[in-house]
Formats: structure tokens, sequence, C-alpha cells
């Protein structure tokens, strides 16, 4: 999955090192208005790619959710209102290929910038994580499903825009939980190291045939 997210898709710099809000995203408080432009489009069949800007109403601590054709996606907003994406598909990408199902604000979190720097307990990274995963100006989401049981971790991580998926199996120890797997083209291995960055958000740093992927997920 590193390989396909590297070349099919990555993180937003700026979400991972400029100063964004400290969004709540267990709290949501009302609606608001998403727009989405098309800044780029191109390919050949049977492989199309288009980078977009999704703007929200809300400024910062917003979730827009679309859709490209039939596929869902899901771009959160931090800060400035906007929020630059990589879409891939099988066919063109026009506005028409995009649909904009729901805008939703968020609360800002209260006290969290003092536990940003605690270390996790096991039991912090249960449940489902979404976010931007890649590298320098590619990047595609990714989807973890983590079940916790003591300082071991199972679950899915799963790629929305290829519906690929992979089985996690690893351990949490000081704060970090780390697991390896096979990549599903070539099948090498790669391992993840994952760690709280704030109440609601975790940090994601995948390495694997010299190609290192990271990003920061949100708790849903």
């Amino acid at each position: 999955m590193l390989k396909v997210l590297c070349v099919a898709a990555l993180m937003s710099l700026s979400a991972e090192y400029v100063h964004a809000a400290d969004c709540d995203f267990d709290k949501p408080i009302g609606k608001c208005t998403a727009q989405i432009s098309i800044d780029r489009a191109g390919g050949s069949k049977p492989s199309y790619s288009a980078e977009i800007t999704v703007r929200s109403s809300a400024g910062s601590c917003s979730k827009v959710e679309y859709y490209l054709d039939n596929t869902p996606q899901v771009t959160i907003i931090r800060n400035a209102g906007s929020e630059s994406e990589s879409l891939f598909g099988t066919r063109p990408i026009t506005k028409k290929s995009i649909a904009v199902k729901r805008c939703t604000a968020y609360g800002k979190s209260k006290g969290s910038a003092g536990n940003d720097k605690q270390a996790a307990g096991p039991e912090f990274f249960e449940g489902r994580w979404q976010g931007s995963v890649g590298m320098l100006l590619i990047r595609a989401t990714l989807v973890l499903d983590l079940n916790v049981n003591g300082n071991r971790v199972t679950g899915t991580a799963t790629a929305p825009h290829n519906g690929e998926t992979y089985l996690i199996d690893g351990t949490v120890a000081g704060g970090v939980l780390s697991y390896t797997y096979a990549q599903p083209i070539g099948g090498a291995l790669a391992t993840v190291r994952i760690t709280r960055k704030s109440a609601n958000s975790i940090s994601y740093a995948g390495s694997g045939d010299g190609v290192t992927l990271s990003g920061t997920l949100q708790r849903f």
C-alpha cells in the first residue's frame, strides 16, 4: 500500500509542520457550506487524476464529505478554510464527477495543548481514524479501524481511492503503536509507527522500499 499511496496519493506538509487549529471532531456544532474546485486534471485511460481545492464556509475545524463518481471521499479542514487534495479515478475527472454530500463544522478542543505531549496508553488508539498520508505533493486518504486488547492492536487499513485493504497486527509500547505488513505490490515489508498527536489525532509514519509516508489522522 505504501507504493500505491505514494504513486496514487500524500499529505499536506502544512498540516504536519505549521500550527493549525486544535479541533474536537467528537463535537459537531452545525452545518456548513462546501465548494470544490478543480485546479488541474489530466491522465489517460485507464488512470486519471485531478488536483482539487476543498473550501468550507466554517473555516477551520470542518469536515467535507463528497463523492467522486460513486466513491465516497472525505476532506478534513483544520485551518485557513480550505484544503488541497489529489483525486484518482478510472474516468476523466470533471466538475460533474464530484458531488458534495455534507459539510459539518466542529468545535475546538479546550486545554488539549497540555495533553498533546502525554504518551498514549494502548486504549487511546481504539476506534476509527482517517486522514491524508503521503510524501512531497502527493497524498491520499487512509482509514484505520483499530481494536485494542491489552497492548495488542488489530484491525484494518484501507485506501478508499482504490479500496485496497491490509490487516493490522501490532503492539503499543512507550506510547507508540508499531506494526509491519507485506505490501500488496511486490510483497516487501513496510513498517508503521503511530503516536498520539492530540486528544483526537495521531501522527502516522510508514516506511518501506526506501519510501516514507507520513500524515495526521483524526478520530471518527
